[in-house]
Parts: structure tokens; C-alpha cells; sequence
């Protein structure tokens, strides 16, 4: 197995072991802390992300934490009225966050909207920042940071859900919203958007390229 681009990614019908190494390699939790964190809105996810920040928060690891998330984003198949991240926020604050510790982002309706509208909510001297998500997600998440904001150190927290992280999206079917499909999707979008320039060309190390 060897190291590869995610630009350079050329095969069809990805692998089980291709899209873990594209989705799921390098996103390791460095164990750091910082003052600010960015949690990225879904609202199909909305509880385990929360749930995830408040306690890296009780335990001291965060200090300040930006929900992000609007009303038009892909995950929004009820048609809520409410933004992602005010239903965030208060659940956030029913599990004791302080108020002032909190700001929203309440209008960004995908991830790249995410990062850029929560970058204008830090100070100008933030260096460091945590990033909270589903594991599926957090690649993407740091591809995008590192490719816009290449001074920003980033720390990686992954939100379970039980169903899309790295020991069992695998164990589900190609349905909708599936482990499956999530993992899946999202590799193809790894390649799509490194071949595209639009975020970093992260080297996917372990990336077993298919014989023919």
C-alpha cells in the first residue's frame, strides 16, 4: 500500500478499504486544547455533535464553542423553520454550556459557507481551533481549513453516531443516509473537490490502488 493524492485518485467504484482510507485515515484527535471550536450543523446529527462539544467543553478543552449551521442545507429533509445551529445552541444550554460561552452561525448552508462565516466570529490572533463533526465529516472539514486558512492549527474530535464512523459504516446497506452511503459519498467528494482545487490535495496514506 502506499501514499497517494486525493487529486490522483482515478478508480471507479471504490473499494471498502479505499473510501476507509480516503474518508477515515489521518483524523486523529491530537488531544489538544484550544479556545474556540466549530461545530458543524446536521440535522439529523444535531444531538450526538452537541453532545460531543459539551462534554469536551466540561472537561476543560474548549472555551468558546460556534455552532454553525442554516435552514437550506442537504440535511434539512423536514423542511425545519428553525436553523441548525439555534436548535443547537439551545440544546447546548440545557446541558449547562453558558450562554456567553456560546456563538452561532445561523445562516451557512454547507461546509465550505460553515468555515468561512465562523472564521469572521474569531479573534485575529486565533492560531488554533477544534473542530467537532461526525467522523465521516471531519476530513473534509480540515481539507477546507487547510486550504483556506493554511496558519490555522486544527485539532479533530469526532462525534459517534453508532452507524458512520470508521468500525461500522461498513456494516450497512447503499440505502439513503446509511453508514454506507455517507462514507461513500463522501470519499467520492474528497476527490472531486481536491481535482477541483477547492480544498487541500491531502496525501491519503495507505491508499491501496486497485490491479487491473
Amino acid at each position: 500500500m502506499i501514499g497517494i493524492k486525493l487529486s490522483q485518485i482515478n478508480d471507479e467504484n471504490l473499494t471498502d478499504e479505499q473510501i476507509d482510507s480516503i474518508v477515515y485515515s489521518g483524523i486523529e484527535d491530537d488531544g489538544l486544547s484550544s479556545k474556540y471550536a466549530f461545530v458543524f450543523g446536521n440535522n439529523m446529527l444535531i444531538k450526538e455533535r452537541v453532545n460531543t462539544s459539551v462534554e469536551a467543553y466540561k472537561n476543560g478543552r474548549i472555551k468558546k464553542i460556534i455552532y454553525m449551521g442554516g435552514l437550506n442545507g442537504v440535511s434539512n429533509q423536514d423542511n425545519s423553520t428553525i436553523p441548525e445551529a439555534i436548535k443547537m445552541k439551545e440544546l447546548a444550554l440545557s446541558l449547562g454550556v453558558k450562554g456567553d460561552d456560546i456563538l452561532i452561525d445561523a445562516t451557512s448552508n454547507n461546509t465550505f459557507e460553515n468555515i468561512e462565516n465562523a472564521m469572521k466570529l474569531l479573534p485575529s490572533d486565533a492560531n488554533h481551533i477544534t473542530i467537532i463533526t461526525s467522523e465521516f465529516h471531519l476530513k473534509r472539514c480540515y481539507a477546507i481549513l487547510k486550504k483556506n486558512y493554511p496558519n490555522i492549527s486544527v485539532t479533530m474530535i469526532s462525534s459517534n453516531d453508532g452507524f458512520s464512523d470508521r468500525d461500522n459504516w461498513f456494516l450497512s446497506d447503499n440505502s439513503w443516509n446509511s453508514g454506507r452511503s455517507l462514507a461513500t459519498y463522501e470519499a467520492n467528494l474528497l476527490v472531486k473537490y481536491a481535482k477541483e482545487n477547492k480544498i487541500s490535495d491531502l496525501e491519503i496514506e495507505g491508499f491501496n490502488k486497485k490491479v487491473i
